[in-house]
């Protein structure tokens, strides 16, 4: 027994040492490493080690040195591949966003009609995507705002079976797909930085038609609805998960392409696992309690038609989009022929 003991506190022992070294690793790092260096964290001891180090390897050096001198400017690819990921988005998002015309019209009474998003196409051709008002806001919808608060109410029977499900998809659902398409930092880094890239830019334009509809949550209309989540500060208005979702299955489906095309019909192909994965995590928000079904269904028209007009602005030569799915097609093995 009393080996047993020792043995248990040597163990015990050796778990703080172990964490006391950890500790010490990331102070160590908070205070000299990279993270330091690049401003994430200041440190002014690492700032006056840098000034004292540069101050003696510099020592009778001449002054100035020549600066380098380059005869040609970096292109839009050399440049777009030196920026960091934070800058290259705000790329993505000038680029995606300057080409769309959002308009949403009322009635007399000043409630929400259509609301309707708008672009010219590469060909010259102009192309709509437009949503009509949630049937469960109308006046006079009694019966239909029933039904679609009774469809929340019988969903949420699921809620034992999807409660990890949406505890985790509540940010960016990224890790379902990176297990679906077996997604490697360092091989797919640019595939992960596109999914995430289409996650924002569907964001920017579902929350326009959110504030023009203004739909209320299955909570607002029903104390019975209780959601195992707290109810988001937007509207409910198409599902911002479902446009989400389907826009990167689309993207996707153009990116990977049918990996599966040589087997035969009916085999859950990726195109069909995108799609799945896409209804499921859309519907995983029903159970929780904070859309209607509806939601999703204009949320999936939103996505689908987001996806189309995206791929036609990737093809746009020297753009930022371009540059970033043609970085993307190449860990496939698919650059230049992903349209």
């Amino acid at each position: 027994m009393t080996s047993r003991t020792a043995g248990f506190a040597n163990e015990a022992a050796e778990a703080a040492e172990a964490a006391e070294a950890a500790e010490a690793a990331e102070a160590a790092e908070a205070a000299s490493g990279l993270g330091a260096y690049s401003g994430v964290r200041g440190s002014t001891l690492l700032v006056n080690a840098l000034w004292t180090t540069h101050g003696e390897i510099t020592r009778g050096l001449s002054w100035p040195q020549h600066p380098v001198e380059l005869d040609t400017a970096l292109t839009p690819e050399e440049a777009f591949g030196r920026w960091s990921p934070d800058v290259r988005g705000a790329q993505y998002a000038f680029e995606f966003l300057s080409g769309l015309r959002f308009a949403g019209s009322v009635d007399g009474n000043k409630r929400p009609l259509d609301g309707k998003l708008a672009w010219v196409d590469r060909s010259g051709a102009s192309k709509d995507v437009t949503i009509a008002p949630p049937p469960y806001e109308k006046a006079g919808a009694t019966a239909v705002l029933r039904k679609a608060i009774q469809d929340v109410l019988d969903a949420a029977s699921l809620r034992p079976d999807r409660t990890a499900e949406i505890l985790t998809q509540v940010v960016p659902p990224i890790p379902f797909y990176a297990m679906l398409l077996n997604l490697q930092r360092g091989r797919h880094r640019h595939t992960l930085e596109l999914i995430g890239t289409v996650f924002r830019l569907s964001t920017l334009v579902s929350m326009q038609f959110k504030h023009h509809f203004r739909a209320r949550r299955p909570a607002d209309r029903s104390v019975l609805i209780q959601p195992m989540l707290m109810t988001p500060g937007h509207g409910a208005y198409p599902a911002g998960h479902a446009t989400q979702c389907y826009f990167v299955a689309e993207v996707l489906k153009v990116l990977v392409g049918d990996v599966t095309a040589d087997k035969p019909a009916g085999t859950n192909d990726l195109p069909n696992q995108l799609d799945a994965l896409a209804a499921r995590i859309a519907h995983n928000r029903v159970v929780a309690g904070l859309h209607y079904l509806e939601d999703n269904k204009v949320g999936k028209d939103l996505g689908t038609a987001l996806a189309g007009y995206f791929s036609d602005r990737a093809q746009i030569a020297g753009s930022a989009l371009n540059w970033l799915m043609e970085a993307a097609a190449m860990e496939w093995g698919r650059q230049g022929k992903w349209p």
